[in-house]
């Protein structure tokens, strides 16, 4: 049987795998690598190094410099999609007939060509971007943030039509692949691919509820600072912040709290400590987009987890975990869940569910569409 080739266009370098976009890029890498699959890798860099790695992994790795600056604002297209697009990238990505992978809408300013050129497209669907742009715009509190946000949801509301070029669409999100598939065609549902091989969530009890992301992300830092104020420092229980680069304004105010215990920056081997010993993981979110990487991380790895509404939408994951409005239910669902063991049962409740959820699974799917 011939080698499968593949082209995966990816918005950044995926190598360190440190945030949402590249996990899942880096993890489907991985997994199409060892299903036989050839890859020839474009990547756009912008601050991060070419990866040893990375080219240890796949056939072949192009790394194109992005562009940036205030007068790709002015375009009439999106920003993170012209500031995406390189000159020698057709002559790389058009010299053979192999299909080809974009990830994101981001990296589709070539996409056009290669339908000229009779290529199979296929198109990850990581958010519906013009729906996240407007979350952030509505978040954030910086006026110039607010707008580029909203100039950029404007714009890819109107760009997104060029879906209806991909020969398939991969929606990370099962409710987003419903708005896809009415919209254009051929989508299909392909969970994040992850770093996780099985459930190893522990039994028995902890002592503390933990929250953790990116605190770095205005969205983040500003929906625990509310649920802290309104109803975290009021409990009798220790809660504990983890993420990467909170800022000062967020150090002072949780200093504040006397049950409110801040880890900045953590390791990955510190995080996965705190979410398995947790007697709690506190999720929560502003934006039902995408899916969140870190429901999937709790899930395979941490005891009870407590979600808004919004975290798990169109997830699938929904049964697997207790989902409260934030106030008295919330609460509620709090002092019910410290008291509660986390059972054996639970966990091959969790390792059923969880197999759609595979990266194996994720890969196979993708190989169906390029037979």
């Amino acid at each position: 049987m011939p080698s499968q080739y593949l082209h995966i266009v990816s918005f950044d370098i995926p190598y360190p795998a440190d945030y949402g976009g590249v996990i899942d890029i880096y993890y489907k890498l991985k997994a199409l690598s060892q299903a036989g699959v050839r890859i020839i890798l474009h990547c756009f860099q912008y601050g991060r190094t070419h990866s040893k790695e990375l080219e240890d992994l796949c056939f072949k790795v192009y790394y194109y410099d992005r562009k940036l600056g205030l007068k790709y604002f002015f375009r009439s297209d999106p920003y993170i999609v012209v500031t995406r697009i390189a000159n020698t990238m057709p002559k790389n990505l058009l010299g053979d007939s192999f299909p080809v992978l974009f990830e994101g809408l981001h990296t589709t300013g070539v996409l056009p060509q290669c339908m000229e050129a009779n290529k199979q497209i296929l198109l990850r669907a990581h958010n519906i971007e013009h729906a996240y742009y407007r979350g952030l715009a509505l978040s954030t509190r910086n006026p110039l943030h607010k707008l580029f946000f909203w100039s950029e949801a404007r714009k890819l509301k109107r760009y997104e039509k060029i879906m209806h070029h991909a020969d398939h669409i991969l929606s990370i999100a099962k409710h987003e692949t419903i708005y896809f598939n009415e919209n254009y065609s051929s989508a299909i549902f392909i969970p994040a691919f992850h770093r996780f091989k099985e459930v190893s969530s522990l039994p028995g009890s902890g002592t503390y509820i933990l929250y953790h992301g990116n605190l770095g992300v205005v969205e983040n830092s500003e929906i625990f600072l509310s649920l802290a104020k309104e109803l975290l420092s009021r409990l009798p229980y220790l809660v504990v912040v983890a993420g990467k680069n909170p800022s000062l304004r967020f150090r002072k105010k949780i200093a504040r709290f006397s049950n409110i215990r801040l880890i900045a920056s953590p390791s990955d081997q510190e995080l996965d400590k705190l979410i398995a010993q947790a007697q709690i993981n506190l999720l929560l979110t502003r934006q039902a987009t995408g899916t969140k990487l870190k429901l999937l991380h709790v899930l395979y790895a941490g005891r009870h987890c407590l979600v808004n509404p919004e975290m798990v939408e169109g997830s699938g994951l929904e049964s697997l975990c207790t989902v409260a409005k934030e106030g008295r239910e919330m609460q509620d669902q709090i002092h019910r869940l410290m008291l509660l063991a986390f059972e054996e049962s639970q966990i091959r409740t969790r390792k059923k569910a969880l197999q759609e959820f595979s990266n194996r699974a994720g890969a196979e799917k993708i190989l169906r569409m390029l037979a």
